[in-house]
């Protein structure tokens, strides 16, 4: 079972995704990870990156551990494809990104946990933890990157099984919402 979990920085899934290891075992992957550092670099504004090499940067980043994912009996992704379509802006057109994640025969998961919430709820959240990187520090662009998130959403891009999370309730209220689609899903707490 391949399980995502999306949504705008300081949506929750951090949050959500600590509770989970409490009640369940599971294969965890995140990206971007540690492997592809100049990804890291770029969100932290020590240096600058073409848009349309982001967009590749990010989608090798998740390539790579294909493998490693397909291997795993039940996986749970902190940011997925979805999320380099979401961010990808400037450099490919949604309608392009879609395309090329497409081509590149990604693994399709079972269910997309899709934390929604507004981009000055979620920029306020980041700002109580934490220096805000690069995405993190405009509202504005993080509303464009939600308004991504939706599109895909409707679309139901890669898999019919899309559960929009209401990121804007308490954690107790969230972790509810998403134990219940996991459970729709067909995990057992």
């Amino acid at each position: 079972m391949l399980i995502v979990f999306e949504g705008i920085d300081g949506s929750g899934k951090d949050t959500q995704l600590d509770l989970l290891r409490k009640e369940l075992k599971f294969d965890y992957f995140k990206y971007p990870t540690k492997k592809f550092g100049i990804l890291n670099d770029y969100l932290e504004k020590k240096l600058a990156l073409a848009s349309k090499s982001l967009f590749h940067l990010f989608l090798a980043d998740i390539a790579n551990e294909q493998e490693a994912v397909a291997k795993s009996k039940f996986a749970v992704l902190d940011r997925y494809v979805f999320s380099t379509i979401a961010y990808e802006l400037d450099g490919i057109n949604y309608a392009n990104a879609k395309k090329i994640v497409e081509a590149s025969n990604f693994l399709k998961p079972d269910l997309v946990l899709y934390l929604d919430l507004t981009s000055e709820t979620a920029q306020a959240r980041k700002s109580r933890q934490k220096a805000l990187d690069r995405y993190e520090e405009s509202a504005a662009y993080l509303g464009r990157v939600r308004a991504n998130y939706l599109k895909l959403f409707k679309d139901k891009f890669l898999t019919d099984n899309w559960r929009l999370v209401d990121a804007s309730k308490g954690i107790g209220e969230v972790h509810a919402q998403v134990v219940g689609a996991m459970k729709d899903a067909g995990v057992n707490f």
